[in-house]
């Protein structure tokens, strides 16, 4: 990392001189493991990432159908998957407050008093 502008400064004129496909054919040819650096544009729509299942679509509370990221693990017996979007802030504050032993009335009290809540039910 020390090198790492000088090492940028280096190859970027010369990785210029060809595209990425042949930079990957070379380096390919040569035994060098690659792969491209793509866009966030150009992953969504890549044919491994769609043939992976890797931009699930759920259901957000508030924003309606939503992609987020899928699992990039798959196992053939338990391929497991995305079940719900990401929760909205606080909204198992509760739960786990619970979880953790406290009353109704102490979670209630945290509430009231704007420390901890579900969005909506602080101070």
């Amino acid at each position: 990392m020390a090198n790492l502008d000088a090492l940028v400064e280096t190859l970027t004129p010369v990785m210029k001189t060809r595209t990425t496909d042949q930079w990957l054919e070379a380096l390919e040819a040569a035994g060098i493991p690659a792969g491209p650096v793509l866009s966030i544009t150009e992953m969504q729509s890549h044919p491994q990432t769609l043939a992976r299942d890797m931009i699930p679509s759920v259901e957000h509370p508030v924003a309606g159908t939503v992609q987020t990221i899928g699992l990039p693990v798959k196992f053939s017996e338990t391929p497991g998957g995305v079940q719900h979007a990401a929760p909205l802030l606080g909204q198992h504050t509760s739960e786990v407050l619970k979880e953790l032993g406290y009353s109704p009335d102490e979670i209630a009290d945290l509430a009231e008093r704007g420390i901890a809540g579900e969005p909506g039910n602080r101070g």
